[in-house]
């Protein structure tokens, strides 16, 4: 006999959710703020559920929105799901530990999160499960670490492909800028090309702490004829900014690193075209197998507050 409940016709339990919502309220930009989203990724929800049942739920007109006669009778057995999920799921809580449930997220340490729209609410507005636990490091730690099961899931810089086991979305864009002694030349600038660098020393990262993101840098360098002598980056952003203050080099640093300043160090954009290639794209990793709900909803928490900031950049 035919196991239906393995069909790949059954909505997911998000859909349903966003069906409830919408059903209850009646509203979609109201609906869309009980469950913590924007109406437009609320709206894709809807149309894709009524696309999987082939079965129209909400009338829609100037007058507002109402259920069909159809939605009427699938909102009872789609509410029934859910309860008797959540039954099912704390009865499966009170089988583990307190701890077990906790959320393990890890944040790259060279960006500063709290200028990273949309992700920052989510980090500092309780968006995150209860219990979530947080550490800093960098990009491939985190990935280390979440493949050996240290973390659930973990937000980082370019990264290589991280293969079948881990799942990878783009959140974020992150453009370099330049930290500059506030007498350099270039500070007179708008925006900075490598020419208004001349061949200031430039403070620059070894290449085994992210070797993508250096290389990718080092091509761009190339192309430009960009050779400036290098120093040893420090490892303390604060150090970094002393002695670019102190007038012994040039740094480049996420944009989103702005709001550091320190007395005698000037922040510049590059110009356009540099800007685009010297872009850090930030992903969120979580493991292809994780099923453990806290982690999901953390995991769609992250993913709706990025699809909020419609152009990605910090």
């Amino acid at each position: 006999m035919t196991m239906r409940y393995l069909s790949r016709r059954l909505p997911s339990t998000r859909q349903l959710q966003c069906f409830l919502a919408v059903a209850e309220e009646l509203n979609f930009r109201r609906a869309a703020e009980r469950l913590h989203m924007s109406q437009p990724p609320l709206s894709r929800q809807i149309s894709g559920l009524e696309a999987l049942l082939r079965v129209k739920l909400f009338e829609r007109d100037t007058q507002g929105v109402s259920l069909t006669s159809a939605g009427e009778r699938f909102e009872h057995d789609a509410r029934r799901v859910l309860e008797s999920l959540n039954v099912a799921l704390d009865n499966l809580r009170e089988a583990v530990s307190a701890d077990a449930s906790d959320v393990r997220l890890g944040l790259t340490s060279v960006i500063d999160f709290s200028l990273v729209a949309g992700i920052r609410d989510v980090l500092t507005d309780s968006g995150l499960p209860s219990g979530t636990r947080i550490e800093e490091a960098y990009s491939k730690h985190l990935v280390e670490r979440l493949l050996s099961g240290g973390l659930d899931l973990a937000l980082v810089g370019e990264i290589a492909d991280p293969g079948e086991s881990l799942q990878a979305r783009r959140i974020a864009l992150d453009p370099l800028m330049v930290a500059l002694h506030a007498d350099h030349p270039a500070t007179e600038r708008e925006r900075v090309s490598f020419d208004d660098l001349g061949d200031t020393r430039l403070f620059w990262f070894p290449r085994h702490d992210n070797p993508v993101f250096h290389d990718r840098c080092e091509r761009v360098f190339a192309d430009h004829g960009y050779a400036p002598p290098r120093r040893p980056e420090p490892s303390e952003h604060m150090t970094l900014l002393a002695r670019v203050a102190a007038g012994e080099g040039v740094a480049f640093l996420p944009t989103s690193l702005r709001a550091a300043s320190r007395l005698g160090v000037m922040y510049r954009p590059f110009t356009p075209e540099l800007e685009a290639s010297l872009t850090i794209e930030l992903k969120l990793l979580w493991r292809t197998d994780e099923t453990r709900e806290d982690v999901l909803d953390a995991v769609d928490a992250l993913l709706e507050a990025a699809e909020s900031n419609s152009d990605l950049r910090c």
